[in-house]
């Protein structure tokens, strides 16, 4: 887009196609002039203001250069919900509504969740959405990922209320400083092997390195969470987390020696070990 003069719907369309995927271009060109994805096609005559085609332009060259299309929008959709992500947090994906689906069937209608790691707020989010009378505690160490927990919530109207219901967010290093005992404990904690080659692939280069790496085999912080959740967990309370797809037996054993029952992994949509859950056993009889 170097020549003088206006410009139209059209000329905007075709500079990203040039550059981008026909659909990350569309929804790109379509979020950054503003205009539903129909006028694309229907209007491409129309002009479009300078400004607004000189952001097609950046937001382009930025996807070109692989910044991830969510970072470059502020948000993501997941489960239903409109998040607003930045490079604080790692990007909301599909697979981890697994986790979503695991802890909902897990969370009675008044019980207490706690979210550790929570990032953008995404999972404590879906069960608060879920679950209006759950009183859902979402924890991370990094003080810009709360903030933005928080905002989401706030907007999304699922903050805590009076009454305590809703998402309560809190800094924490898991269980430090967190007291009190819970029904359910999710976690999408780093589980990326520290040497893994994937962080240095697609969008997984510009999302937070301590949201993803989880040490040399990529359990490190997969061992503490369960072996220090009984500690907070309710009798027969339940674990929640999600995991890599070749890590599923590994975690399986940690939850057995830490004496979880009931243990199971569950598979993502694309049929890949992506949860895993297990029981606090309860007092003997």
């Amino acid at each position: 887009m170097n020549a003088a003069g206006p410009r139209t719907i059209g000329d905007c369309v075709g500079f990203a196609r040039r550059r981008l995927p026909r659909l990350e271009a569309d929804v790109l060109t379509a979020r950054a002039l503003a205009v539903p994805r129909s006028d694309l096609y229907a209007f491409q005559e129309r002009s479009v203001n300078p400004r607004f085609c000189a952001r097609v332009a950046e937001w382009v060259e930025r996807r070109a250069a692989g910044e991830p299309v969510a970072y470059i929008l502020g948000e993501r959709e997941f489960w239903g919900l409109p998040l607003r992500v930045t490079p604080d947090a790692l990007i909301p994906r599909s697979e981890t509504e697994t986790l979503v689906d695991a802890a909902l069937a897990r969370t009675g209608p008044k019980a207490r969740v706690a979210d550790l790691g929570t990032g953008c707020g995404a999972v404590a989010l879906a069960v608060a959405y879920e679950r209006p009378g759950a009183r859902i505690l979402a924890t991370d160490i990094d003080l810009a990922c709360l903030e933005l927990c928080r905002r989401n919530a706030l907007r999304l109207q699922l903050a805590a209320t009076q009454r305590g219901a809703g998402v309560h967010v809190v800094a924490a290093d898991l269980f430090d400083g967190i007291g009190g005992e819970f029904d359910v404990i999710v976690s999408n904690p780093p589980y990326v092997a520290t040497g893994d080659a994937h962080l240095q692939r697609g969008d997984l280069r510009f999302e937070p390195r301590l949201a993803l790496d989880g040490g040399t085999c990529g359990l490190r912080v997969i061992e503490r969470l369960i072996r220090e959740a009984p500690g907070h967990l309710a009798e027969c309370g339940w674990l929640c987390i999600e995991h890599g797809s070749t890590q599923h037996q590994a975690v399986r054993g940690l939850f057995v020696a830490a004496g979880f029952d009931a243990v199971e992994c569950l598979p993502d949509l694309e049929q890949r070990p992506r949860a895993t859950v297990g029981q606090k056993r309860g007092a003997p009889p």
